[in-house]
């Protein structure tokens, strides 16, 4: 009888630890969906419109296709995965990686809610950011 007690002592505290890390991430927030707004990169100067679809492919990942257009004619549309690695007040943080053919690996950091995303990015070759917003 005691061991049992213990055992379900123990399974209950282990759910309770799962269920409160779980929301500290801020899964509850879903970035999923259509948004845009502009790029801008810091180094260059250049800046320019942008769209991003993102699509949940787990509890803390998105897959975010990116799309825009450098010197407001040439087209750009690339994918990244973004984790949500943390909150910052009402804020989920995102990062992630990826490498662009013939640009390099670049390195993303965002704080996002419902209505904005803002990311900053940096390669070997440029830094900037992204500012996007749902529903415009």
């Amino acid at each position: 009888m005691k061991t049992r007690l213990v055992v379900g002592v123990l399974i209950a505290s282990l759910l309770t630890c799962s269920l409160s890390n779980s929301q500290e991430k801020g899964t509850s927030t879903n970035l999923a969906g259509s948004w845009s707004g502009n790029w801008f990169s810091d180094g260059s100067g250049h800046k320019g419109t942008m769209k991003a679809v993102f699509r949940s492919v787990g509890p803390d990942s998105y897959e975010v296709t990116f799309s825009g257009r450098f010197f407001k004619v040439i087209p750009f549309r690339y994918k990244a995965t973004l984790s949500v690695t943390g909150k910052e007040g009402d804020k989920l943080i995102l990062t992630g990686s990826q490498k662009l053919l013939g640009f390099g690996t670049f390195e993303y950091s965002a704080l996002a809610d419902d209505a904005s995303f803002m990311a900053n990015y940096s390669s070997k070759k440029d830094n900037g950011r992204f500012e996007l917003y749902r529903g415009r």
